[in-house]
């Protein structure tokens, strides 16, 4: 099996996750998967039994999008058929790779399983950016959706944009949890904190969430909140400049880029926040807060709904404008809702069973028969070009 990742660093956070927490879930069911992505450096290394190749990546838009070089679509081929690869899965259809990956397996001849995460066209503040994406989604993207063996939809509302985009049924596909990563935590204690998890980019929410902080570090019931933002991106000045006039400069801790052990501990004892007003497929950061019994305050975005039936303790601001939002942290820091049952997110929401229903999808795209996962290694010239 080849999995085809469409993301470098600076990390894209929910996505990068869930394409390789499936490619780590994957393996140890006992494939063998190689991944292929983008990065400022060409490599071709082992990570926990994984192979991890990177292309080099041209031409970086706005921290998200880059492009690998001319003929890296027949070089990828001649990989998938020197390795034995049996599927190609792509993820996410604007992204440049997703195209790559489906030219690749179709000169090898393999089928391709993409799995969708927006739940819409990209928003964003510039319109450059707006129309652009929307532009790459009507040719390139669509393209990519129709020519897809199987299309997986991580939400409800994702599976509603690829029916709408593409015209093709898919399946409903969630994010999962990795639970060794996600150990029981032994208390109930009430929140005494409220976290932002997020890219600092425009849309995402940082602005309100700021501002919600403000607002309760003036309240005397809320004058020991801790107020935690976990995150980066080129909105970091900005980030900095909207707490210093709110007059909180001091009062809120700056993590950046965080590990799994810090968002873990930060979450634990917190509300997290979530503003955000993007086209959200699957937002992992409110799965992380329901293993962490955190409380969750969110914008309506997909994962709501899943989390909030299972008996995630969600809270759901419809109204997107700060006031709502502010009452809605204020009632998760005063009455706090069960968390969610522990056997509940072992059975939904682990990475282990979502695999199994992943190579089941792959077995029926060959007829029924397992995946085959022989091959040769390859010299790292073969495919990032370098001699």
């Amino acid at each position: 099996m080849a999995i085809i990742v469409n993301s470098y660093p600076p990390r894209l956070g929910g996505l990068e996750s869930h394409v390789f927490q499936l490619a780590n879930a994957v393996r140890a069911a006992g494939a063998r998967v190689t991944v292929v992505t983008l990065d400022v450096t060409p490599s071709d290394v082992d990570e926990d039994g994984i192979r991890v190749v990177r292309l080099r990546r041209h031409v970086p838009v706005a921290s998200v999008i880059s492009f690998p070089a001319w003929g890296t679509a027949r070089r990828l081929s001649i990989l998938l058929s020197t390795i034995g690869a049996t599927v190609v899965s792509t993820h996410t259809r604007f992204f440049p790779m997703s195209y790559v990956g489906l030219r690749a397996a179709r000169l090898a001849g393999i089928p391709v399983i993409h799995t969708e995460h927006g739940a819409g066209f990209v928003r964003t503040p510039s319109r450059v950016i707006q129309l652009a994406s929307r532009l790459v989604d009507l040719s390139v993207g669509r393209t990519v959706l129709r020519r897809a063996a199987a299309v997986l939809a991580v939400s409800a509302p994702v599976a509603e944009f690829v029916s709408a985009l593409a015209r093709r049924e898919s399946v409903i596909f969630p994010n999962a949890l990795r639970m060794e990563d996600w150990p029981a935590f032994a208390d109930d204690a009430p929140p005494t904190g409220i976290a932002f998890i997020g890219r600092l980019v425009g849309g995402k929410g940082w602005e309100e969430f700021v501002d919600v902080a403000a607002t309760l570090l003036t309240e005397p019931e809320f004058d020991g909140l801790q107020v935690h933002m976990l995150g980066d991106g080129p909105d970091r000045e900005n980030l900095r400049t909207r707490i210093r006039s709110r007059g909180i400069d001091g009062r809120v801790h700056l993590y950046g880029h965080a590990d799994i052990a810090v968002i873990r501990s930060v979450l634990h004892g917190s509300v997290l926040v979530n503003p955000s007003r993007l086209a959200e497929g699957f937002q992992i950061t409110l799965l992380e807060a329901a293993a962490s019994g955190a409380q969750i305050v969110s914008f309506p975005v997909p994962s709501v709904a899943p989390i909030r039936a299972d008996g995630g303790p969600v809270r759901e601001v419809r109204e997107l404008s700060l006031q709502p939002l502010i009452d809605g942290v204020r009632d998760a820091l005063r009455r706090p809702l069960p968390a969610m049952p522990r056997p509940v997110l072992e059975a939904h929401w682990a990475w282990a069973s979502r695999a199994r229903e992943y190579l089941a999808i792959v077995s029926r795209l060959h007829g029924g028969h397992p995946t085959q996962t022989p091959g040769a290694p390859t010299r790292p010239e073969d495919v990032t070009g370098r001699e």
